[in-house]
């Protein structure tokens, strides 16, 4: 009996500090760009075809990890579930350094809006882009929800980002306009080293 209680408490602790492990952040990732909370002032749709490109700086040499960003939804049962992410040279076009349709994780319990809509802070997986010194762009697109519902980008509260909306009209063509910019962070490890510009697109 002695020894099931022993075996059973020393499972319970493994799989505590396994858990505190895995909710650690990465040795050595940081915030390489942060252009500000949700301001809970704006917000621009960003699935059904329509998408939101966001500006972002890097001081130096880094390699691309994760994004964090702020989706509102209809209701709080109604999570984003995935999206599609692009890191590109030009708002819309340039080269497409990087993309993915990923999973995203939730980082804390939605919140009510003044809008009425639920606000979701979401981590998006970046598959390691190492990037030289410049000015990239965040494109945001093809969100699904669990309803399968519309879904918006947060407008930051005051970030320095350049924001670009493309909608998407009745016939479906749409034009891109500027916009004030969203809420998002890039995290990552800057690089010790001076880096090339990927010559190849990720796929």
């Amino acid at each position: 009996m002695l020894k099931a209680r022993s075996s059973a408490f020393f499972l319970m602790a493994a799989a505590a500090a396994i858990a505190s492990t895995l909710a650690l952040p990465a040795l050595g990732q940081e915030v390489l760009y942060d252009n500000g909370p949700d301001g809970e002032n704006g917000y621009y749709h960003v699935n059904f075809g329509s998408a939101v490109t966001n500006s972002f700086a890097l001081s130096s040499a880094a390699t691309l990890t994760s994004a964090t960003i702020t989706l509102y939804t209809v209701d709080d049962r109604n999570p984003p579930l995935r999206l599609k992410w692009s890191i590109t040279t030009e708002p819309f076009g340039g080269t497409v350094l990087g993309e993915g349709f990923e999973d995203l994780a939730l980082l804390q319990n939605p919140y009510l809006t003044n809008f009425l809509f639920f606000a979701w802070q979401m981590r998006i997986a970046i598959p390691n882009i190492s990037l030289p010194t410049g000015t990239y762009y965040l494109q945001i697109q093809d969100v699904v929800t669990r309803w399968d519902s519309f879904a918006f980008w947060a407008q930051s509260s005051g970030g320095n980002s350049q924001g670009y909306y493309q909608a998407i009209g009745k016939n479906g063509a749409g034009g891109i306009s500027e916009v004030p910019s969203e809420t998002f962070s890039i995290d990552g490890e800057w690089s010790s080293q001076q880096v090339r510009r990927p010559a190849t697109v990720y796929k």
